[in-house]
């Protein structure tokens, strides 16, 4: 039941004079015991853009949202037969049609001889203060997610080695059946499917390490090509466009490759008829103004890689919630983190993506990736042996992790000083008599991290070489969570052999 029909002693409104409100910045409104309004300064009709006339008596909460208008009107019902202070906030029509949210204070006021006349208040605009909580309230609840879902493929990252490495040693028994092999290579390609859902869980939460690399972007993708065809099947044609003499840029290889093979599988989902995928890398000098309108990049010259697909154009709120994790944009109206995960790897990668869906062009991805500024190889792939006679120094707090890498290394000639902890770990390292070679560390050890332990080492064993090895990130690398250039990085979960390579890459080809 609304006001107006519930108070039958409605009296004829009257406006009396209010020196100096309609100088006041905010609305300013009486409200009689029964419910009329008898006087709103300025500033209210300024909103409405109506007379006061039509805003006296009942006419304001015409404003009123559909929505807000019966909650609104029993929280004035209350406060007026009360006589008690009044708090509210509701949605109110503006002259230009925007429904805008106000924020209304009211207190009781009398007359000289103590008569109630109702309430006097004020109304504040906290639109912009209401999206701002939202928008902080979903910022809060993506980190959450992101730190529930970096500390999940921690785990299954330990778990995923331990799976992965067991696998392998398996396969090389001389006597194992074909079917036996034949289960072993299933396991494989369920470890290396959880591998790659752990890997997104991190891109998305922007939690993996990054190990960056001088590298040629034309290079890169055509290296991608043929996977990438044969991931986006015969009904879909993979063309690329490069442009020849491109500045080198300073990326994970491995992280980019992750972009290309998602951005791949969206095309595919997306053109189910079929259809053209096409690369296209180019050079793009930005100045202040269009790094500002491209999310904050600084001005600067990038290398930009774009993939353009033939696919049905999508509409403005699809496109806009395109990067939101489990919001499907193709026909299957599936979602996952594939398209989360891209963005999370360019941002944390000190780049910008944009979507773009338009006729005639269908929807293309533009990547915006900073240009190396210094000097250096491009593209190293050094092949090393697997095998050694040098010390190891192997700190992992994975006990199942610690002992495969412990026997795979010794199998092959190292000596493994192993350990579950950093304490544990300096203290074999004072007792040692001869050199440390190589100081194996994950970067998410208990009391001390990985880095703080290889500076401690350093002080007494300055020769010591450095290989990190960690399923995920924390606050023990910088803000970006990248590591220098140059430094060793081995992402679990790896393969036996991986280990191999990168310890031996990392020791250098000639041993001790």
């Amino acid at each position: 039941m609304s006001i107006e029909n519930d108070f039958t002693s409605l009296r004829e409104p009257h406006v009396g004079a209010r020196p100096g409100c309609d100088a006041l910045p905010l609305i300013v409104r009486t409200v009689t015991p029964d419910g009329a309004c008898d006087y709103v300064n300025a500033r209210w009709l300024e909103f409405t853009g109506r007379t006061l006339a039509g805003e006296l008596g009942f006419g304001w909460l015409e404003r009123l949202h559909p929505e807000d208008r019966a909650a609104c009107e029993e929280q004035f019902r209350v406060a007026l037969a009360q006589q008690v202070p009044l708090n509210v906030e509701y949605r109110a029509e503006r002259h230009d049609g925007e429904y805008r949210w106000l924020h209304d204070t009211a207190v009781p006021h009398y007359a000289a001889d103590g008569a109630y006349l109702g309430l006097v208040g004020c109304s504040i605009d906290v639109t912009d203060r209401r999206q701002l909580e939202q928008r902080l309230l979903r910022a809060e609840r993506a980190q959450a997610v992101g730190q529930l879902a970096g500390g999940v493929a921690h785990d299954f990252n330990n778990l995923l080695t331990g799976i992965i490495g067991h696998v392998a040693l398996l396969q090389e028994e001389p006597g194992l059946s074909q079917l036996g092999r034949d289960d072993l290579a299933q396991i494989q390609r369920s470890a290396d499917r959880a591998a790659s859902l752990t890997r997104q869980l991190l891109a998305f939460s922007r939690r993996q390490v990054l190990a960056p690399r001088v590298l040629d972007l034309n290079r890169l993708v055509a290296g991608r090509l043929s996977a990438m065809r044969r991931l986006a099947g015969p009904g879909v044609r993979v063309v690329s466009t490069p442009t020849p003499g491109l500045d080198p840029i300073v990326a994970d290889p491995n992280q980019l490759e992750q972009i290309l093979t998602q951005l791949c599988a969206h095309a595919k989902e997306s053109m189910p008829e079929g259809g053209t995928l096409e690369l296209l890398t180019r050079q793009e000098r930005l100045d202040a103004a269009a790094g500002a309108r491209l999310h904050g990049l600084r001005a600067g010259t990038y290398v930009v890689l774009e993939l353009r697909d033939s696919g049905p154009v999508m509409d403005a709120p699809a496109l806009a919630r395109i990067f939101e994790p489990f919001h499907g944009t193709g026909p299957s109206g599936a979602g996952g983190l594939g398209l989360a995960a891209v963005y999370g790897i360019v941002k944390q990668s000190g780049g910008h993506i944009e979507a773009a869906s338009e006729p005639g062009r269908g929807t293309s991805f533009t990547i915006y990736l900073p240009r190396h500024e210094g000097s250096g190889p491009v593209n190293p792939s050094p092949e090393v042996p697997s095998g050694g006679t040098e010390t190891i120094l192997l700190v992992e707090d994975e006990q199942q992790v610690r002992e495969l890498a412990r026997r795979v290394l010794e199998r092959v000639g190292y000596t493994v000083l192993a350990a579950g902890d950093a304490r544990t770990a300096t203290a074999i390292a004072d007792r040692h008599p001869g050199h440390i070679h190589l100081l194996l560390t994950d970067m998410l050890l208990p009391e001390l991290n990985g880095r703080e332990l290889a500076a401690r080492l350093g002080i007494h064993r300055p020769a010591i070489k450095l290989l990190y090895i960690s399923g995920t990130s924390d606050g023990s690398i910088d803000r970006h969570r990248l590591l220098e250039p140059g430094t060793q990085f081995l992402e679990k979960p790896f393969s036996l052999d991986r280990l191999l390579r990168t310890v031996r890459q990392v020791l250098g080809e000639n041993g001790d």
